[in-house]
């Protein structure tokens, strides 16, 4: 066990001291223990007689399920070939091999089934009745080689993981691949969600602050031993009769909540109610919702009383007037989203120009609500709000009345009036400017729109969605 850990330890060694550009070319990220065995009681549990980890690398996925499942039933597994390696790194699958043959023994050398290959090689496929875990690598595709299969996914996202997860899922039973969260929501990903309408299962996702599920490991691509990467866990089936995937909000995690979050049992409960596909009935049901099942119904209300989006409000009443009311919009969010009348100096932001006041009141408070906030956690919670997302998000302006409108035209004003008492400055990349209004106003806010949807909610309901740490 000792020679095991510790030659995986060199090679992490080994990839942390490699070019970075190149270890960014080839998208290798190591697999922590506590991932990997979380990974592999999932993977036993489903369907598949053959055992394949493609894009193996020192074999920390395929080792840690070995270890689950024990020595008996792994020699079985070798002795039967039914244990499939795969890895374009010729050094890592040799030193996976190596570890194997330590921990069950040098007689089962001739039956490991080796593949030194480029996995999106035409040539290469998933052997029958199989299941397969993958960490696939995490780098753009800068050619789509003539040896690989035409397919929408690689000519579409241009990433590794993207491809891989495509093949995996089209010719394996079932899988677990860990990978970046990105193909929930982004834009070229579109044609991966839709080859997944066709299989089931779940997906638990983890954002990388004020913890990162690849911390302190080796073979990342900065200089330190973090990342910046926000990871999704798939679990997926090929089971005929059965579509969509129950899924997880972006879970926020503290360094000492590590050992207690990263049980299957904890993060099962994460997961949401209903299974989702997605269609192109509009922009965001072209993407996978992230929802707290806590306001699973809340949303349900949200999005079925607005019948309007944003840029549908911005643009109201344009055809006969002139814009005077601008707001401004950073484009970068942590913790909770701002509007502000005022320009503020910094880079990453965004202008709207209105022509209905009575809008753009309620517009601003909007977007000084949990509720902006909110919707962007769902449907990204990356680095920016980006404005299509921003523009695409459902308002329910229409069914406001006087008196609310009347509640939202004074509130904005006095926060208008107050905005430069609030500016909070960062120096790290030029000025950064940015509101930081105190937290009475939000949750006021909050309260009323909870009141106008007819929800018997308190405001609080949000807590869940600002917290930076999941045992709160």
């Amino acid at each position: 066990m000792l020679g095991y850990i510790q030659e995986g330890k060199r090679y992490e060694i080994y990839l942390s001291e490699q070019n970075k550009q190149n270890k960014k070319e080839q998208g290798q990220y190591y697999t922590p223990k506590d991932v990997a065995f979380v990974m592999s009681k999932w993977f036993h549990q489903l369907k598949g007689e053959n055992i394949c980890d493609v894009g193996c690398g020192t074999g920390n996925l395929i080792l840690t399920y070995l270890d689950f499942i024990g020595e008996k039933k792994s020699r079985e597994l070798i002795q039967k070939r039914r244990i499939f390696l795969y890895d374009i790194d010729k050094m890592a699958l040799r030193i996976c091999k190596n570890l194997i043959l330590e921990k069950y023994g040098d007689d089962l050398e001739s039956f490991l089934q080796l593949f030194h290959c480029d996995f999106l090689d035409k040539t290469i496929s998933l052997p029958n009745y199989c299941k397969v875990i993958s960490n696939p690598p995490y780098a753009k595709i800068k050619e789509v080689k003539s040896s690989w299969a035409e397919g929408k996914v690689i000519k579409e996202s241009k990433e590794y993981y993207a491809s891989f997860m495509e093949k995996i899922i089209q010719q394996s039973e079932s899988s677990v691949i860990i990978s970046p969260y990105s193909f929930l929501n982004g834009n070229k990903f579109f044609s991966l969600r839709q080859e997944l309408n066709f299989h089931s299962g779940f997906f638990v996702s983890f954002d990388n602050v004020p913890n990162s599920i690849f911390c302190r490991k080796y073979g990342v691509f900065n200089s330190n031993t973090s990342n910046s990467v926000r990871a999704t866990i798939s679990v997926i089936t090929n089971e005929n009769g059965k579509q969509g995937f129950r899924i997880s909000p972006l879970i926020r995690f503290k360094s000492e909540e590590r050992e207690k979050l990263l049980h299957n049992e904890v993060l099962e409960k994460t997961l949401g109610s209903r299974y989702q596909t997605i269609s192109s009935q509009d922009e965001i049901s072209k993407m996978y919702c992230k929802c707290e099942k806590s306001l699973e119904s809340l949303w349900e209300v949200w999005r079925g009383k607005s019948s309007k989006t944003f840029k549908n409000l911005i643009n109201e009443n344009s055809f006969f007037n002139l814009p005077e009311y601008t707001l401004y919009f950073p484009n970068t969010c942590r913790y909770y989203t701002i509007a502000a009348c005022y320009d503020l100096e910094r880079s990453g932001k965004y202008r709207f120009d209105f022509y209905d006041e009575e809008i753009f009141y309620y517009c601003y408070c909007f977007l000084n609500s949990s509720f902006c906030y909110w919707f962007w956690r769902m449907y990204d919670g990356g680095i920016t709000y980006t404005k299509g997302l921003l523009e695409s998000m459902p308002m329910f302006y229409d069914i406001l009345t006087l008196e609310d409108k009347q509640f939202f035209n004074l509130l904005a004003k006095e926060m208008i009036e107050k905005e430069k008492e609030y500016i909070k400055t960062k120096n790290n990349v030029g000025i950064q400017e940015n509101i930081k209004f105190p937290p009475t106003y939000r949750k006021v806010i909050n309260q009323r729109l909870l009141s106008i949807l007819g929800v018997e909610k308190e405001e609080s309901c949000f807590d869940v969605i600002h917290r930076n740490a999941f045992f709160e």
